[in-house]
């Protein structure tokens, strides 16, 4: 994957993140408890927080800051995959589906997984600086 594929995807991400807010504050509102609606929103704020530290780090990879910070970028896509999606699944289940625990039980154990790989993917940034 390209430096390129890296910040259309990044920006793609945070794109889908400002239509999931408007869709959760408008047409979700009502359906959500405020427990749903907050994790929600936590599945929006990580998505665009490292959405865009995804486009920072290859801006700092071009201006020749750190080197090659590709391994991060993956984590973090990933990591935005599982911790995000999982957050939304979870509150679309648990309101809509309360019946469907199944999906829900999936997604338990991939949030943290998620959120393991953003971290993993932070903490090899310092070892990528020049």
């Amino acid at each position: 994957m390209t430096n390129k594929s890296f910040v259309k995807i990044a920006a793609f991400s945070i794109a889908i993140s400002i239509v999931f807010g408007a869709f959760g504050a408008h047409a979700l509102k009502d359906h959500f408890s405020s427990y749903y609606m907050d994790i929600w929103n936590k599945g929006i704020f990580y998505q665009i927080i490292n959405s865009l530290g995804i486009i920072a780090l290859v801006l700092l990879e071009k201006s020749d800051f750190v080197k090659k910070v590709k391994v991060c970028c993956v984590l973090l896509l990933i990591g935005i995959v599982f911790f995000s999606g999982s957050l939304y699944t979870i509150a679309i289940m648990k309101t809509f589906y309360a019946e469907v625990n199944s999906v829900v039980k999936l997604m338990i154990p991939i949030t943290p997984l998620g959120g393991t790989m953003l971290i993993v993917g932070w903490m090899l940034v310092p070892f990528k600086v020049k």
